[in-house]
């Protein structure tokens, strides 16, 4: 017996959990889920090197990748700086040589980290430049198998009791509840195993925590306190790597620090019978707007920005939730409930920011 639809209906009804916010869709067609991922080419080129003065005309960057002959380049992280740099030749990975005061500006000091934006002008009538295609990458996440067995016996089936018409029901629905709650908590929490797995061996999906955390990622271990200042930053952090920041993901502790947020500054609306402050979305100061969604898996100390639309759970082919009956033995009704999922985050390098170790 199919029981999807009872499953997603006990996640709609729950608003308490990230699950019930990500919700189910689609489905995966192999264990080990897979998908593509794709970004575009940088626009932006950082300043590798110390003593950059107003005269100087060899420029290193940490990487040339995205610069050819021709490139505008402009100082966009240091304030008040004006100049613009033009590119006549890329002598290698990281070195080009370039004339000072592009137009009508004039030759600046810049500071080695600097961030720079590349724009790239074209001659009249000039060749195409070289192809700069970039190879799609793989990532992927293991299925997880949700299993959980009931074993009522006939006379329990028989007796009337209070409130419970029919105990075997009665078990299938309670064991529906707690496979969305563990199906939850993998979804936050969940570590992805070392293998595929098989009939020997446990596989597990990688949940939001560990997608987030990934070294190269947007991820913040700093020992602070959560404001709207460390929130601001964090979807700033996403803004930055193009992608559009529309929730953060906290536990209890933390959801009770941003219900607190410039509450000061609040127009309130006076009700006798209402006491309290609460926070469902945060405006940031770049304009996004984001939904505060509170899991009970979440751990107190952490916090996760990001964006929905990146984020998907996925039944396995043919192994959405099931009740199934299984073989008679005795006075006794016996089935199982089953299901296979797994979770996917796409660009989760750029599209999720981590801060944990708040206070």
């Amino acid at each position: 017996m199919d029981l999807s639809n009872e499953l997603a209906e006990i996640i709609r009804r729950d608003n308490t959990s990230f699950l019930s916010r990500v919700g189910i869709s689609g489905e995966a067609t192999e264990t080990t889920h897979s998908w593509m991922e794709d970004s575009l080419n940088g626009n932006t080129a950082t300043l590798d090197e110390s003593g950059f003065d107003s005269s100087e005309t060899d420029m290193t960057f940490v990487s040339t990748s995205n610069i050819r002959v021709g490139s505008l380049l402009r100082n966009t992280s240091e304030a008040g700086k004006t100049e613009v740099i033009q590119v006549t030749s890329v002598d290698s990975a990281t070195l080009c040589t370039v004339v000072r005061g592009y137009g009508s500006t004039s030759g600046e000091a810049h500071s080695t980290g600097s961030i720079w934006n590349v724009i790239n002008p074209n001659q009249e009538g000039q060749d195409p430049p070289a192809d700069s295609s970039k190879v799609r990458t793989k990532v992927s996440n293991f299925t997880q198998i949700f299993q959980y067995g009931i074993n009522v016996s006939h006379t329990m089936r028989s007796v009337l009791q209070a409130g419970v018409a029919d105990e075997f029901t009665f078990q299938v629905a309670r064991r529906l509840m707690e496979a969305m709650r563990e199906l939850d908590a993998a979804l936050v929490n969940g570590i992805k195993s070392a293998s595929a797995g098989s009939d020997s061996v446990y596989r597990s999906m990688g949940g939001i925590v560990e997608f987030a955390s990934q070294g190269t990622g947007n991820l913040n271990t700093t020992s602070e306190a959560l404001t709207l200042s460390v929130v601001n930053a964090m979807a700033e952090q996403i803004w930055d790597d193009g992608g559009y920041p529309n929730f953060i993901l906290v536990g209890g502790k933390q959801k009770r620090a941003i219900s607190t947020f410039d509450q000061s500054a609040r127009r309130s609306v006076y009700d006798s019978t209402v006491a309290g402050y609460v926070v469902d979305r945060i405006i940031t100061d770049l304009g996004f707007v984001l939904d505060v969604i509170v899991d009970p898996w979440l751990a107190d100390d952490v916090a996760i920005v990001g964006d929905l639309n990146k984020i998907r759970v996925l039944p396995l082919r043919n192994s959405a939730m099931r009740a199934e009956d299984l073989a008679k033995t005795g006075a006794a009704f016996k089935a199982q409930i089953y299901g296979e999922y797994t979770a996917e985050f796409r660009n989760a390098i750029e599209s999720l920011a981590h801060h944990n170790n708040l206070t």
